[in-house]
């Protein structure tokens, strides 16, 4: 009979080993959840002071920054005092690569009298992070007071680039600006096609500028005006204003670094397709976007024409075109294929000088076609009425003296049902 030996139990012994490793693992993990919830809690800007001898992975002084510029937008002066100043130390000790510590201790800095210290340590802040708005509208400040216009200029383009939504302000200061000749040429650099804040600057500059002339020099000092569609409107507003303030010479500067403009649209009036397809107006045809009055280009048996019409009860310019005529020019002919008149109607051509504000426009004589009347300027040439003409075909004189013209086509839709209307195969100035 074989006998077998009872072994040792060693079921306790497990169970008492295990528990121990549960124990271990649980205080393991509970420890775990701590740190994490520590980090987790540092990194939403709670402030658990517990947690401080840990270091800045586990303890957040976001709350001290807060608080901090809290004090300082309250009562300026805050800055100044030691209180503040050892804060701020404080803060730096804890997070040494914080644009915003940085910034609050070169505030400190500043409040006790020591600008240039105050601005090593933004510029260090600068180094480290670019979207610190504090930081970036001080060095501008700074580098302005200091007539470092290209540097204020830096700092404005990364304020712009980094910070779209929330500077404004700086964009309309900067608009504002371009009235200086020496921004005017440090911001060319900037005009350029890749810059993401352009069309918000030349928008604002176009509300904002008295006069469009030091923008409309700014796009030439720079030798290009960027072909962004956002921009066309704004180009338009400024060859209107060139055109509204009499700035012929600096117009035919800028209006050929325009894209889809032409240099020959402002010694053009010629009446083709090519003619429409491009350009700002009145460099180009202005049919104007009244829906009583205006015109449109039609074709009529292979040939095209310019239609121009003016509603019953309705007066005013219906089309207007810019020219600077050759030296050699003496009139202006036009022929009409058709019209149609209602009772009391009336169209006329309006020829007006152009020239600098201030000095005298000599009108000229009116020939076949047309007279000076007395319902013109002296610096104008109307023409007779061309709806009771006996003639499609006339002509008038230019006016004498002037640097360019603006040719207006007014009309007078008088009573009746229909549309008071001409159409034009031909408009030439020689």
């Amino acid at each position: 009979m074989v006998r077998f030996r009872k072994m040792p139990s060693i079921g306790i012994e497990w169970r008492r080993l295990l528990s121990i490793r549960g124990a271990v693992i649980a205080i393991l993990a509970i420890a775990l959840a701590v740190f994490a919830f520590a980090n987790a809690a540092s990194q939403l800007g709670a402030k658990l002071s517990a947690f401080k001898p840990l270091g800045p992975a586990f303890y957040s002084n976001r709350a001290d920054l807060v608080r901090l510029e809290v004090g300082i937008a309250k009562r300026p002066v805050a800055a100044g005092e030691q209180r503040f100043g050892a804060t701020a130390i404080e803060m730096l000790s804890w997070s040494p690569l914080n644009a915003r510590a940085l910034r609050n201790y070169a505030l400190h800095r500043e409040a006790q009298g020591d600008v240039a210290g105050a601005r090593k340590i933004f510029l260090a802040g600068d180094a480290i992070s670019r979207r610190d708005g504090v930081t970036q509208y001080w060095l501008i400040n700074d580098a302005a007071k200091r007539g470092n216009v290209s540097g204020a200029l830096d700092h404005f383009d990364r304020a712009l680039r980094t910070m779209p939504d929330a500077t404004q302000p700086m964009i309309e200061q900067l608009a504002v600006s371009t009235i200086l000749p020496e921004a005017r040429q440090a911001l060319t650099r900037f005009v350029r096609k890749d810059n993401p804040w352009l069309v918000r600057y030349v928008q604002a500059a176009v509300e904002k500028l008295p006069k469009v002339e030091p923008l409309a020099q700014l796009f030439v000092d720079a030798k290009q005006a960027p072909d962004l569609p956002a921009l066309n409107t704004s180009y338009g507003q400024i060859v209107d204003g060139l055109v509204s303030d009499q700035k012929t010479a600096l117009l035919q500067r800028f209006y050929p670094l325009l894209p889809k403009a032409d240099r020959g649209d402002i010694k053009s009036i010629a009446i083709n397709e090519d003619t429409f397809k491009g350009g700002y107006a009145p460099v180009v045809w202005d049919l104007g976007q009244s829906s009583d009055r205006g015109g449109a280009l039609i074709k009529s048996g292979g040939t095209v024409g310019l239609e121009l019409y003016g509603l019953p009860d309705t007066l005013g310019v219906a089309a207007r075109k810019l020219i600077i005529p050759p030296a050699s020019a003496q009139r202006f002919s036009w022929v009409a294929t058709d019209r149609g008149s209602n009772a009391d109607s009336a169209a006329f051509w309006v020829l007006s000088c152009l020239r600098d504000v201030g000095k005298a426009a000599v009108g000229g004589k009116a020939t076949v076609g047309g007279k000076a009347n007395g319902r013109g300027k002296a610096n104008e040439v109307r023409s007779t009425n061309l709806l009771a003409a006996k003639t499609l075909r006339g002509q008038m004189a230019l006016p004498k003296g002037c640097d360019s013209i603006m040719i207006s086509f007014e009309i007078d839709g008088g009573t009746g049902r229909d549309p008071a209307r001409m159409v034009f195969s031909s408009v030439t100035v020689d």
